[in-house]
């Protein structure tokens, strides 16, 4: 499938992306927030010939702001109060959770309900409920993850996303882990929006919850493919299985193809989404993707 591009409908939210940077990183600064639209509205008019995806428009307009403010992590404070809040909100439903593969699925996709253009509290108030009544996954390949596990893969790779994200994987991780004689979870290698860095992790105490940490080098939304590490790469080419939560990193990987399979794990929010993969708004997705055979793998 071809790449989603940016251009014109993902327009308006790279506008709001920068003004909620600037806002983040300079308070109630107008001068900033008018310089921070001007300068997105500059890069989107420059690219709009070159077919980018969202995540590669806003990896412009975030490294460009990041500059104008000289604040290298706009979204820190948000992403303690995100942490705080998801952390309060697992603790009123994780016992209600239960141990198979099926409900781990549901709540890690619950978590992935948060969102940069909302407050965490909003994005998270119907999980308890929705832990209640249960989740319908409108793509569901949970049964193909299951068998696959049983097989005793040899290296999977947990991907990340939004840091309070993180609350809701320790307990899917935790059965992957248990299943996989290597599980690596993957942060990204710098400030990205509200998606969690190794920052993040320590600051909430959680190193000590995974097997092995390790980053895509660099600070991209998604995966920033002509700017991760070497050794990210590797990692990718070595695994036999790649989990993806998130829908900007759904957007960077699934129109690539790897030579693992990958299995996407998100909630789609907007239309752009929705279109792109035919799924209902607000739907949640858990589907399969096979690995590319060897002759077909896409170059780095």
């Amino acid at each position: 499938m071809e790449p989603l591009k940016a251009f014109p409908q993902c327009v308006d939210c790279l506008m709001g992306l920068a003004r909620t940077a600037s806002e983040l990183a300079r308070g109630e600064d107008s001068g900033f927030r008018a310089q921070a639209e001007a300068l997105a509205h500059r890069l989107i008019e420059e690219n709009k010939a070159k077919d980018l995806t969202s995540p590669a428009m806003a990896n412009l307009i975030l490294r460009e702001v990041k500059r104008l403010t000289g604040v290298s992590d706009p979204y820190a404070h948000a992403k303690i109060k995100e942490m705080a809040q998801a952390k309060k909100v697992l603790s009123q439903v994780e016992k209600a959770v239960g141990p198979d593969l099926r409900s781990l699925m549901t709540l890690s996709v619950l978590g992935n309900s948060l969102d940069f253009f909302k407050n965490p509290e909003e994005s998270l108030s119907d999980i308890p409920e929705q832990i209640r009544t249960g989740v319908s996954f409108y793509y569901d390949d949970i049964e193909r993850l299951e068998r696959f596990l049983c097989e005793n893969p040899a290296l999977v790779l947990y991907l990340t996303d939004n840091a309070g994200e993180i609350f809701f994987d320790l307990p899917l991780y935790a059965h992957i882990q248990k299943r996989s004689r290597r599980t690596v979870l993957l942060v990204k290698g710098g400030p990205a929006i509200n998606d969690l860095t190794r920052m993040e992790l320590e600051s909430a105490h959680l190193e000590e919850r995974f097997e092995e940490i390790m980053d895509t080098g660099t600070d991209g939304v998604g995966i920033d493919w002509e700017h991760v590490s070497p050794l990210f790469l590797d990692l990718v080419g070595q695994a036999d299985l790649i989990v993806s939560k998130g829908m900007a990193n759904f957007e960077t990987i699934y129109p690539k193809d790897l030579k693992p399979p990958v299995f996407f794990l998100f909630k789609v929010k907007c239309r752009p989404i929705q279109d792109y993969i035919q799924a209902p708004a607000e739907s949640f997705l858990a589907f399969w993707k096979d690995g590319a055979p060897p002759g077909e793998v896409s170059p780095s």
